[in-house]
Order: C-alpha cells, then sequence, then structure tokens
C-alpha cells in the first residue's frame, strides 16, 4: 500500500494524555503510516511553532485530531496552539474534509469533548481501553482507505407481482375461525431438533471464526464427539479460557422427549457423561403450529420461543463472552 503521512493535532491535558498520543504516533508509525506530533518536531530543532503547523496541517495527507474536553474548550475559546491550529483547519473541513480523522478520547458525555464547529461529526472512539485495537483497526482502515465493513455488490431485482385480494375462503364462513389441522409429530420434533443442533453448530463456528479473523491472539477448537454431540474450547494467547459441550439428549422438563443440552466451561470435561448440564433447549409448538426453540434454564436473558440463531446469540453474551474480554 501507498505510505501515507499524518499529522496528530491534541491538547496537552496531563502527562498521561502526552504520553498516549505519543504511543499512538509510534504504533501508526509501525504500520507504515508517517505520523508526527509536535513534540517529535520541537525535541531536534529551533522550531517556530506556528510555521510547524501551518506546514503540517498544509502538506500531510491527513489531520488527526483527538478530542477531549480540555481540547475542546481551547479549541471554542481560541486558546493556545490548539486554538492557532482550529482556525488553520476550518478552511480545510470547508474544502476537504475528508482529510480530517477526529479519534476521541474522553470519559463521560461525548457531546463535551466536541469543540462548537465540530458538533455533528463522527470521531472513532477510543475512549475505552478495552476496545483499543478494535478502534485502532478501524483508524488504520479510514488512513488506507480501505473499507472496514465488506457490502455485498447489487444483485439482482427480484420477481414481484401483486398480490390477489381474493379472500381465499368464502366470505360467507368469514365469521367464524376455519382451524388449522396440521398434526406436529414425535418425528416432525425430534428432525427440527436435529436440523436446529446442526444450524447452532455452523453459527457457533461462524461466531468464533469471526472473532478469530478481529483477534490474532483468539483460537477455538471443535470436537464432533458423534453426529449428535461436539466440545468446542475458546482460547486467548493459546490458553484455554472456557469452552461447552452441546449435544440433543433428553433434557430438564422435556416429558420424554429429546433436547438440546449445553454444559458451560469447567477445566474438568466428562465428556461420556450427559447428566448434568447448564443450559436445556426444547421444542415448542407455537399458536400457528410451527415448531421454535425455548431456552428452559437461560437466568439472564429471554426464554421466548425462537430461531438457532438467536438462540446462538444469548449464549454467547450471557455465558461466554464474559470469559475472554
Amino acid at each position: 500500500m501507498e505510505q501515507k503521512t499524518a499529522f496528530i493535532s491534541y491538547s496537552w491535558d496531563s502527562e498521561e494524555h502526552k504520553q498516549w498520543v505519543m504511543d499512538l504516533a509510534n504504533l501508526l508509525r509501525r504500520n507504515r503510516v508517517d505520523a508526527t506530533i509536535d513534540r517529535f518536531i520541537t525535541q531536534s530543532n529551533t522550531t517556530n511553532l506556528n510555521t510547524m503547523m501551518v506546514s503540517n496541517i498544509k502538506n500531510n495527507d491527513f489531520l488527526i485530531v483527538v478530542l477531549t474536553k480540555k481540547f475542546a474548550e481551547k479549541s471554542d475559546n481560541l486558546q493556545g496552539g490548539v486554538g492557532f491550529e482550529t482556525m488553520l483547519s476550518l478552511p480545510v473541513l470547508l474544502e476537504n474534509p475528508d482529510k480530517l480523522i477526529f479519534i476521541l478520547r474522553h470519559k463521560g458525555s461525548f457531546k463535551d469533548a466536541f469543540p462548537f464547529h465540530l458538533k455533528g461529526y463522527y470521531a472513532i472512539d477510543f475512549s475505552d481501553v478495552n476496545n483499543f485495537n478494535d478502534s485502532f483497526q478501524e483508524l488504520l482502515h479510514r488512513i488506507y482507505g480501505v473499507p472496514l465493513y465488506e457490502m455485498e455488490p447489487l444483485g439482482t431485482a427480484p420477481q414481484l407481482k401483486p398480490r390477489s385480494n381474493k379472500n381465499p375462503v368464502s366470505s360467507i364462513f368469514s365469521d367464524i375461525e376455519i382451524p388449522n389441522l396440521r398434526r406436529i409429530t414425535d418425528m416432525d420434533k425430534q428432525e427440527f431438533l436435529k436440523k436446529s443442533y446442526n444450524e447452532m453448530i455452523q453459527i457457533f463456528e461462524e461466531l468464533f471464526s469471526a472473532i478469530k479473523t478481529a483477534n490474532d491472539n483468539f483460537d477455538y477448537s471443535v470436537e464432533a464427539l458423534s453426529p449428535t454431540k461436539s466440545f468446542f474450547q475458546l482460547f486467548i494467547d493459546r490458553n484455554a479460557r472456557t469452552g461447552f459441550k452441546i449435544w440433543i439428549n433428553k433434557g430438564f422438563g422435556s416429558s420424554g422427549h429429546n433436547s438440546i443440552n449445553l454444559s458451560y466451561d469447567t477445566r474438568q470435561w466428562d465428556l461420556a457423561s450427559d447428566n448434568s448440564y447448564n443450559e436445556s433447549i426444547s421444542c415448542e409448538v407455537n399458536e400457528n403450529k410451527e415448531l421454535k426453540l425455548k431456552m428452559l434454564m437461560n437466568m439472564f436473558g429471554s426464554k421466548n420461543t425462537d430461531t438457532p440463531e438467536k438462540i446462538v446469540k444469548e449464549i454467547w453474551k450471557n455465558s461466554l463472552s464474559h470469559h475472554i474480554r
């Protein structure tokens, strides 16, 4: 990729903040972005600060503005170097707004960190240290002009036809309820559970693969112990953090019918025994005689009947995600 240049504008809020900005500049440099801050320039040359700011705002590909509450106050009052850079950046904001990249580093209401003339602009949020890697990746994508999210190309238009306004049931019976005589058999439920189990396994693998793509130090393994039993383990820095076993068997409250059961993290796995589990997902028939899944033991989330995708998201949110934060 073509090398990019950037000048970082910030306020000297504290020694910790100045060090954070310097660390950000050096991290950008390690990713082949020729990033510059005032302290890099003044440490080795007798520097006219106003000339330095004019030159760097004019000649770099990007001006990265670190938004904090003190920066906003100095910018609004045209105070010091921040005030001078604000005046210099106003024509750029009008003529070439894509040259400016705003990043937010502020706890509390984000509105306090935006100067008056920048309210309404988007900023990459660096406020949460736990999300620094994600925010930095977004910054690199922005600098190199690579979309952060893949957008599907336009497909072909569907063949649409107007619906008929004719009542399929004769109007003379419009005042009575036409019964739904569909019968849900035990075999229907077994086939639905097996299909849902396979969908859940696929969705779990897609979820963990997406996390692995975004995080180099994350990995996972999956072992199919049988056609209806699998074992997942999740790793951070190649160390096991959590895992779960998922299988089809007779579960709590299933009245003799099969259910999808899960047993969450422990370090002592008994893969052979299916007598203990933390979640049981049953097959339910709704009022329209449709088969749905229902979580029977989800203490911290929804127990409504739902799809395999929503069940997987509930399990991730309430039982797995906190182990790898």
